[in-house]
């Protein structure tokens, strides 16, 4: 009979997510400390339009995780445009034809 894995207990596995959000928090309040001592782009000068957005604690973080998400929902979206299979195709699609 197999042995299970050091994350095949179930308490191994809550340790590591206890540690993952504890690492999460982490970079969270680094980020926050961070951000509201200096800009991460010092360069850009304060006249840009964006420069008042990408101030604002957490700004990376939630643009790339709505452009994730964006990425998500536009690619389902062009699966199949209005009924037609646009980039899906039929599991036997080569054999079709």
């Amino acid at each position: 009979m197999e042995e299970g894995g050091w994350l095949d207990q179930p308490a191994n596995r809550k340790k590591m997510i206890r540690w993952f959000y504890w690492l999460c928090g982490l970079v969270i309040l680094a980020d926050l400390i961070f951000s509201l001592g200096w800009h991460k782009h010092a360069a850009f000068a304060e006249g840009k339009t964006m420069y008042l957005l990408e101030t604002l604690p957490a700004f990376y973080g939630v643009f790339g995780f709505g452009a994730g998400i964006a990425v998500v929902y536009l690619s389902n979206a062009i699966r199949s445009w209005n009924g037609k299979k646009i980039l899906m195709r039929s599991e036997d699609y080569w054999e079709e034809k």
